[in-house]
């Protein structure tokens, strides 16, 4: 059957066909994965509400897995739609019998050279990319009756040293101790092709996920001998579960009535499945914690084919990891190793592999077996993962005390109340937004297009909640900054790159118009009051900006009423003290001590021009530096760095105090590399970093509801912070027990750390 009988959208299976410069194919023993990176033009939305190619590009990866049967099909459509392809040299790696076989078809095809690439080299890179990279990568499973996923996301220092063992048709264990350092300890010829091919012989069954739907449904009690069997009601006495696995098909062997292969019923197949792949996964467990020991490694990562999260596997190494280490040794596994040789091998010749790749989730069909694999037709299925680099590098914050803790409040995986509430809010937000997006880009001359890709953008968004309420760990974490990011990448995709351009443009003229009031209000305050009520009012004009808010539905109410949101009105919300958390004390007797102070803001407009700036002010002229940091991409109506740095002209122009702190570079401004409402430390974009290291920044100052309250309100760093917003949402009010427009101001001590 060609290409045309089979109706397969090979456009939207393989993105970006035309730009594809790059690629690698991993063949293996059923599958073929093929990684191919692509630049994609970018769009920009404009303040004259058009949408114009950008002199800018994102360089994206893409990993697919397709069955040999279809190999050839999806072959063609490269070789017929990647002109820039040809006549280059390809990566292939080396790990299937039926490799020779391959490798010329693709060189015909494709018209290409093939470069061969170690498959343990791609193994170990590509996992070590992965847990670099992409955020809730690897994960621990429960091996209790919850089936409880428990995500982490690593950095380049705390992840090695690490174990890799690969079940494949044997068992390779390999040492990983740190970028292109590995080697290989052991293994075991007991493996995957073991527990295929012994099925295969006892029962019949040839397929795998066959084999694994009915070891769900089996039970090991009519082959296994447990130590109840052997030492009966004594086993207590020898400190010994009587539980416990004592011989695999043991019972055939001591004369009992055992049926025989020939003999099996249904149940009696899923029984010896169920006894085989415990033997098997118990053995590899056991080797694997035997040479955790000699190396000293304290983080043991499962992949290859027999893994690929399935539960009954990962409960078994887990189980079976907890048990021989005496809970010492825990099972990790990946959410994408399905990828992680082909990807390693792809990185080996790509020059952007030491850059930041974030998980591009909008750009994916389906993530591992966490999503059910959406089939373009019957009898044709694949796989789709893909990433995009932020083009630059990134790192954990320098002053985070647990630079791999979870920033988020409230963690949704675990909190299905809160994740359901979140779920409930974007639904009913989304028509607000796609009238946004169509508004921000209404000057289009294509209305059709600009329709469509509204419509698109809706239709992807609803689908993506569908999946993360019926799946709830599709993406790794499902927590607030995520489905926000994840609806910022669909915009994206969908050509919106900034749907609250204009207003944001808007708001930030009117606020630097009504600036010189506010300051000389203060000014005029600074000359008849102490500086303690200075210092309290600047505070309270920091929380009165952090009300402009248009992520939070109650504001928006406000500020779109006929009587709009002015300055002064934010601050007549913004309750007198006590506040909910009131550190305000703590922090004026302090706020003169600091020397070097990051500000991470919120939203533009008032939020930023009249709150931010005037706080700022008052450390700059007690001789502190104030370095100011905003988001590197768009995100609600969030400030960007690139508007910060514009609007520096304009603060000037508007007092002489600034002008001389900017021009001095006593105030300073740097790039987050966040690209959401929330924050998430554990990766910032290197000048950050550089330039607290540079400076011995002594205060962090977190401002607004999604970095301070849903984000890092817990989270502890190595100086002393400042987390202030307040609270617009009657939900998180009742979380926190405050109520609406209650105030976070929260002043911390940082916390010593020693290496």
């Amino acid at each position: 059957m060609d290409i045309a009988q089979r109706k397969i959208d090979f456009h939207r299976l393989v993105r970006d066909a035309p730009m594809i410069t790059h690629i690698c194919f991993d063949a293996c023993s059923k599958t073929v994965k093929i990684v191919y990176s692509s630049s994609v033009p970018l769009s920009h939305t404009t303040l004259e509400c058009t949408r114009i190619l950008s002199k800018q590009s994102e360089d994206r990866i893409y990993c697919i897995q397709v069955q040999y049967p279809d190999f050839p099909l999806i072959l063609n459509f490269f070789g017929e739609n990647c002109p820039l392809l040809k006549g280059t040299t390809v990566d292939f790696v080396v790990t299937a019998s039926q490799n020779a076989e391959i490798e010329e078809v693709i060189r015909k095809v494709l018209d290409v050279e093939l470069r061969h690439v170690d498959a343990f080299n791609g193994l170990v890179n590509g996992t070590s990319f992965l847990l670099r990279n992409i955020e809730a990568e690897c994960f621990t499973y429960s091996f209790d009756e919850s089936q409880e996923y428990e995500f982490q996301t690593l950095n380049n220092d705390s992840m090695f040293p690490y174990l890799l063992i690969n079940i494949r048709t044997g068992v390779s264990v390999v040492l990983v101790e740190g970028e292109n350092q590995f080697k290989r300890l052991g293994g075991s010829s007991i493996g995957g092709g073991s527990f295929l091919g012994l099925t295969e012989l006892i029962t019949g069954v040839s397929d795998i996920e066959e084999m694994m739907d009915r070891a769900l449904q089996g039970s090991p009690d009519e082959f296994d001998i447990f130590i109840r069997d052997i030492y009966g009601d004594r086993a207590s006495n020898f400190n010994m579960d009587p539980h416990l696995l004592a011989a695999s098909f043991g019972r055939v062997t001591r004369g009992e009535t055992v049926r025989r292969a020939e003999n099996f019923d249904e149940q009696s197949k899923n029984n010896a499945i169920l006894s085989l792949l415990r033997m098997i996964l118990y053995n590899v467990s056991q080797l694997a914690y035997m040479l955790s020991e000699i190396s000293n490694v304290k983080r043991v990562f499962f992949n290859g084919f027999l893994v690929r999260n399935r539960p009954i596997v990962m409960k078994t190494l887990s189980f079976a990891c907890n048990y021989w280490s005496s809970g010492k040794l825990r099972a990790y596994f990946l959410r994408h190793e399905n990828y992680t040789t082909g990807l390693g091998a792809f990185l080996e010749n790509f020059p952007n592999a030491d850059l930041y790749w974030k998980e591009y989730c909008s750009g994916s069909t389906a993530l591992g077996r966490f999503v059910p694999v959406e089939p373009l037709e019957t009898g044709f299925k694949t796989q789709t993962f893909a990433l995009r680099c932020t083009g630059f590098k990134a790192a954990p914050f320098a002053l985070l005390v647990d630079q791999d803790g979870k920033p988020d409040t409230i963690d949704f995986n675990k909190d299905e109340e809160a994740r359901n509430f979140w779920i409930e809010i974007l639904d009913k937000t989304i028509n607000d937004i796609t009238k946004f997006a169509i508004a921000s880009q209404e000057n289009c001359s294509n209305k059709e297009d600009l329709t469509n890709r509204a419509e698109d953008f809706q239709s992807d968004f609803v689908k993506t909640m569908d999946i993360i309420k019926e799946h709830h760990v599709a993406y790794g974490n499902s927590n607030a900054r995520n489905m926000l990011e994840v609806r910022e990448q669909i915009l994206q995709e969908k050509g919106f790159d900034d749907i609250y351009v204009q207003k944001k443009h808007a708001e930030n003229c009117t606020a630097i118009a009504e600036l010189p009031r506010v300051l000389a209000k203060i000014d005029e305050l600074k000359n008849t009051g102490d500086e303690k009520t200075v210092l309290e009012y600047v505070s309270r004009g920091l929380l009165a900006g952090n009300v402009f808010d248009w992520g939070a539905k109650e504001v928006v109410k406000m500020m779109n009423s006929e009587s709009g949101l002015t300055f002064q009105t934010a601050i007549d919300h913004v309750e007198n003290r006590p506040w909910l958390f009131d550190g305000f004390d703590s922090f004026y007797k302090k706020h003169k001590e600091y020397k070097s102070v990051l500000i991470f803001v919120d939203n533009s407009g008032f939020d930023y021009i009249l709150g931010i700036i005037p706080f700022a002010r008052e450390l700059l002229r007690n001789g502190s530096r104030v370095i100011i940091c905003a988001n590197t991409s768009p995100a609600l109506n969030d400030l960007t760095y690139r508007e910060m740095v514009e609007l520096a002209p304009e603060l000037k122009n508007a007092d002489s105090d600034l002008a001389k702190f900017i021009d001095s570079n006593q105030m300073m401004f740097v790039q987050t590399g966040q690209e959401s409402p929330c924050m998430d430390a554990r990766r910032v974009h290197q000048d950050l970093n550089e330039t607290v290291k540079k400076f011995n920044t002594d205060l962090v100052v977190i401002e607004g509801m999604g970095r301070a309250l849903h984000t890092n309100f817990n989270v502890q760093f190595k100086c002393d912070s400042l987390k202030a917003a307040v609270i617009k949402t009657q939900w998180l009010a009742d979380r926190l027990g405050g109520k609406m427009f209650s105030v976070v101001f929260k002043h911390e001590h940082g916390v010593s750390v020693t290496n």
